[in-house]
């Protein structure tokens, strides 16, 4: 069965916490490779450091959701988070 539409709300709002729990630097990179599928080299380009520093920010940030999602919260039904790649990160 599907969970219900307020089990949606509730992990939706997790997720969030999870993202903004992440360093600030961690945040920034993520979002610019995953949410605006900026390129590692873009991505740098716009924080203005080296492309192996983003790599490095994404991979601990990505490191440290799949730890949020392997945690002891009760996720009963509900989807595990899809993390999603840059384009020059495949």
């Amino acid at each position: 069965f599907a969970p219900a539409e307020g089990e949606h709300v509730v992990r939706l709002e997790q997720l969030r916490g999870a993202f903004l729990a992440l360093p600030a630097e961690q945040r920034e990179a993520l979002h610019l490779m995953a949410v605006e599928d900026l390129s590692v080299a873009e991505a740098a380009t716009v924080l203005g450091i080296p492309v192996g520093t983003v790599m490095s920010r994404v991979g601990r940030a990505r490191a440290a959701l799949r730890r949020f999602e392997d945690g002891p919260a009760v996720r009963t039904g509900s989807p595990s988070l899809k993390l999603v790649r840059g384009r020059d990160d495949r």
